[in-house]
């Protein structure tokens, strides 16, 4: 009897340092609200004190492969898998220098399921050799779920990503150092427009049928005086359309995507970052079995699809374009196991890099907003906010992308939050309720500033 007093007495301690319960906090009255939007504060008081420029803007970019030779990396995406078997397309970094005049500013996107924070904690350090640091830069990624892992060393990211590899994961960084080197030293006088056209048959709600979605194609079109032309493009849908069991190398329709831009007579250079692609999937609508012919025409579709509004758009060659890094206070992590019971935060922490952590990232080119969220970013957020009515009423576009460097699980519609068994809200949910109305009100008070 005694024996089993004490065997039932472990397990409830263990119970109880293991797990809690959901907060249900109104997310408004905590301190870590309060403290973000002090951030959001003093981030529209920087925009209020920004200096002009009167310069051409110049650009530069830059792509190098971020696949190291002879290493035996595993796939990311779909959940744990070893050692891909194949490389079907190359994965890249892919880099943009902006020079204002006054200001020095970067995108970099990676051929990856996320951007990883060990690369973006590396890269920062070596950028300092070339006076720039990590807030000087946006990241972003594409999303494929056919990437390389292996570039997390926390037992989280062994477990979602693949073993740790330290070769894999320098490599990745040297690679994306180089490309922004290069892009910087490639800079020519220029200008920027803003692309916007839909693609409502390629994409679709993936956790409610027949539900709503963000159709847009959204993008910057870049033309430089030495006849180059470039472009930044972004859709919503997962890049999802490889079979899982396909253990290879892609970039999903993203890259076929990018290849029929830059094999036009009109783009050069193009890199695609992931948009607002949580709750959305991508879409089949010629139902084509076959992976590889499916991200072809879907690659195809969405080319033509910019390719038909490129002559059309107008840019701008004096243009001001400004980072600012916005963080976030975020209430102890909330990974549930039923619908009112989570794991306590320090099981989080000890499993992860640190807990959760981030900003969302605001770059300003001209008249666009484009904010980078640390997170998968549902496309029903714009519409139940109005970003695009917002924007329009400052005069301004925007466009939204998720993995900017940081990783806090998914942000979806707060509606779902006890409605909803999907793997999106339940698993992939690390924050809690209300955050989809918390991320929605930061853009939206950016946007009206």
């Amino acid at each position: 009897m005694k024996k089993a007093i004490i065997s039932v007495s472990v397990i409830l301690i263990l119970a109880f340092s293991l797990i809690g319960t959901i907060d249900r906090t109104p997310l408004k009255s905590t301190e870590e609200y309060k403290k973000t939007f002090l951030n959001v504060a003093e981030t529209i008081k920087e925009l209020e004190q920004q200096v002009s420029t009167d310069d051409t803007l110049q650009i530069g970019w830059a792509k190098e492969c971020i696949i190291p030779k002879g290493v035996p990396l595993p796939v990311a995406g779909y959940g744990f898998r070893t050692q891909y078997r194949a490389v079907r397309d190359s994965l890249y970094a892919r880099a943009f220098a902006f020079d204002d005049g006054i200001r020095q500013t970067y995108v970099l996107s990676l051929d990856l399921m996320i951007f990883p924070t060990e690369v973006r904690k590396r890269l920062g350090e070596k950028l300092l050799n070339i006076g720039i640091t990590e807030e000087d830069v946006l990241f972003s990624a594409t999303h494929t779920h056919n990437g390389m892992g292996g570039f997390d060393p926390s037992l989280l990211g062994n477990i979602a990503m693949g073993i740790f590899s330290e070769e894999g994961t320098s490599k990745i960084v040297a690679s994306a150092y180089q490309a922004i080197l290069n892009a910087k030293a490639s800079k020519q006088k220029g200008s920027v427009g803003f692309l916007k056209t839909q693609s409502p048959e390629w994409v679709t709600n993936r956790i409610v049928y027949n539900g709503r979605k963000e159709n847009s194609i959204r993008g910057i079109k870049i033309n430089r005086v030495d006849g180059k032309n470039a472009a930044i493009v972004t859709y919503n849908a997962h890049p999802t359309h490889i079979n899982m069991n396909y253990w290879i190398l892609s970039r999903d329709y993203p890259g076929e995507w990018i290849n029929h831009l830059e094999a036009s007579k009109t783009i050069d250079f193009a890199a695609f970052c992931a948009g607002m692609v949580a709750s959305h999937g991508p879409g089949d609508p010629k139902h084509i079995e076959d992976s590889f012919e499916r991200i072809k025409d879907m690659g195809s579709v969405l080319s033509d699809s910019i390719l038909h509004i490129w002559d059309k758009t107008q840019t701008n060659a004096v243009v001001n374009v400004d980072i600012h890094k916005i963080p976030i206070d975020f209430r102890p992590s909330q990974i549930r196991i039923e619908s009112n019971l989570k794991v306590r935060d320090w099981v989080f922490k000890s499993a992860s890099d640190g807990g959760l952590q981030g900003d969302i990232t605001l770059m300003r080119i001209g008249n666009i907003d484009w904010f980078a969220c640390p997170s998968d970013f549902s496309g029903e957020i714009a519409l139940d906010y109005q970003f695009d009515r917002v924007a329009h009423q400052q005069n301004k576009e925007f466009m939204v992308t998720s993995f900017n460097g940081n990783y806090a699980g998914y942000i979806t519609c707060d509606a779902y939050y006890d409605s909803l068994n999907s793997y999106e809200i339940r698993e992939m949910n690390w924050v809690g309720p209300e955050y989809g109305a918390y991320f929605g009100e930061i853009i939206k008070e950016l946007l009206e500033n």
